[in-house]
């Protein structure tokens, strides 16, 4: 057979979990054509994989890069997610997705979506499916799988109303969750600590995921609450704690349902928070063992990048332009901040603005808020209202102490243990600010840190949890596995070498080890670099 490409005398890790083996790969037409033994293959171009690990290019399970693929220069903005191996996103998460729109409803997900953005989007279609008509035409750098977020259905049908749908819009979000599933999105994604999504309540959900389970997709969910007290549930100090209890409320719907759960991005915020980790993992294992089709997924830092209202409660978030500059409500929200500082063991010198949002705070970036408050002469929460105030909701931060902090990440290392846990970056990856390291390191830093240097798995393990296990959560076809029939999306690195090096004064800083990086059987980057703008990139359909 003539090939177009032979990757030669590699060790092949193929996704599944089982021992790595020797191999030649041969590839034609974008896919894996054959596999056989160290020498076997030849002709066209060869690649020498001679002392190098070849695995399936990695899939982002959680990203947040639906809003730059419609853009004509994605590429350039995207580069540091390709150079670390990754190949295949799923975006529209977190409740948040391009499409369904309408013309009112436009405004509001463009708001919602500033801190994702890079660049006006002229929105030239309505539904999910010219969403993926017109990205498809576009051209890609990497595969890309969408979800349909919640709080864009809901803003299609009821703009951002706190209130409960009426059963005639009920009836709108679900047949536009349908029809969005069937023109090509995977699932729903919902974000229960994000305007309009926080003000969703159990029928709804319920209702929604009926849906979904109807339709054969997924459900990937940010909770109302990653901290063990939190402003969603009372009483406050009564009870299990909150982050539990949103974990089992997700569960029950999942249970109810029917529908298939991935819990988004599985952190303990705050030192007082981490003892929990063992009780919300077990949540998930017991749910599993009733039949529950439930997993999640994680990133590997201790910090995580999110807008500065996801620290505001639902009272503040509803009508947020009056309440935010309401005597009474700040007093309110003053007392509880110091409240919920001292019992989270959180501090403002744990959070850091990446992105202003407006350009009279583009000189406060890269600061946490006990500095930006000496700046500005003011008292560390007058200064976090100011910038929340000022941006209007959109500026991004960088929380520290998400399940550990700096050398002292047990918690975290629990998490990423668990076989249950796929790997994702969460990240918000745009030319505005400062960066989150999540964007550039998060596969090489599982790879060499958490598997070659503390053994927490084995390199066979780390690889299914980042390809063949996000794969099977979302529903992709012919990616995550290195199989005869399967695309040619591979990563050749160094298993000796491959390392994050990412450090909080240079966050985007390119990773070692990834020596090659393929598209649907192109190199696209070598050594931490893109090596070419032509986009390999396919768009996946359920």
């Amino acid at each position: 057979m003539d090939f177009d490409l032979v990757i030669s005398r590699g060790t092949i890790l193929d996704g599944s979990g089982q021992p790595r083996y020797m191999a030649d790969l041969g590839i034609q037409k974008g896919r894996v054509a054959a596999i056989a033994g160290p020498g076997a293959l030849a002709g066209g171009r060869t690649l020498d994989a001679s002392g190098l690990a070849v695995a399936p290019g990695f899939i982002d399970v959680h990203s947040h890069i639906d809003w730059l693929l419609a853009l004509p220069d994605h590429e350039d903005v995207l580069a540091p997610m390709v150079a670390q191996g990754i190949t295949t996103v799923v975006a529209g998460n977190c409740g948040h997705s391009p499409a369904p729109v309408t013309e009112a409803s436009i405004p509001l997900v463009e708001h919602s979506a500033e801190i994702l953005k890079d660049g006006a989007l002229a929105y030239r279609w309505r539904s999910m499916g010219e969403l993926l008509t017109a990205l498809e035409a576009g051209g890609l750098l990497v595969n890309a799988a969408l979800l349909v977020g919640h709080g864009t259905l809901r803003q299609a049908v009821m703009g951002n109303s706190a209130a409960p749908p009426s059963s005639e819009q009920m009836d709108a979000l679900c047949a536009l969750a349908r029809a969005s599933i069937r023109e090509g999105a995977f699932g729903l994604s919902a974000g229960l600590a994000y305007t309009p999504g926080v003000f969703a309540r159990r029928h709804e959900l319920l209702t929604l995921l009926r849906t979904v389970a109807d339709e054969g997709g997924v459900f990937t969910v940010h909770g109302r609450a990653y901290t063990w007290i939190s402003p969603f549930y009372r009483p406050l100090l009564l009870g299990p704690p909150h982050n539990l209890r949103s974990v089992r409320e997700l569960l029950g719907l999942a249970e109810e349902s029917g529908a298939k759960i991935q819990l988004s991005h599985q952190i303990f915020i705050g030192r007082r928070t981490w003892p929990t980790v063992p009780w919300v993992l077990r949540a998930i294992e017991r749910a599993v063992d009733r039949g529950v089709d439930a997993a999640f997924d994680a990133f590997p830092y201790t910090v995580g990048n999110t807008t500065v209202n996801a620290l505001f409660p639902a009272w503040v978030l509803d009508d947020f332009r009056a309440r935010i500059d309401d005597p009474a409500i700040l007093r309110r929200l003053r007392r509880e901040f110091a409240m919920f500082r001292r019992l989270l063991g959180l501090s403002y010198a744990d959070i850091r603005l990446l992105w202003g949002g407006a350009p009279e705070l583009a000189e406060l970036e890269g600061l946490d808020f006990e500095a930006i408050a000496g700046r500005l002469g003011a008292s560390e929460f007058d200064a976090y209202v100011h910038v929340a105030r000022v941006s209007d909701g959109r500026a991004r931060v960088l929380l520290n102490t998400y399940s550990g902090v700096d050398a002292h990440d047990e918690p975290l290392r629990a998490v990423l243990s668990h076989p249950l846990c796929a790997f994702e970056t969460d990240a918000i990856l745009t030319r505005r600010g400062r960066h989150n390291p999540a964007s550039f390191g998060t596969f090489p830093r599982v790879l060499g840190h958490y598997s070659r240097d503390l053994g927490l798995f084995r390199l066979e393990e780390a690889v299914r949890r980042m390809t063949s296990l996000p794969a099977e959560r979302i529903g992709l076809r012919d990616v995550g596995r290195i199989l005869p029939g399967h695309w040619a999306d591979l990563v050749v690195f160094d298993p000796a070498t491959v390392a994050d090096n990412t450090t909080p004064r240079r966050a985007d800083a390119p990773p070692s080890g990834i020596r090659a990086v393929l598209i649907t059987g192109e190199v696209v980057a070598q050594d931490g670099a893109l090596t070419s703008k032509t986009r390999q990139g396919r768009l996946l359909r359920r």
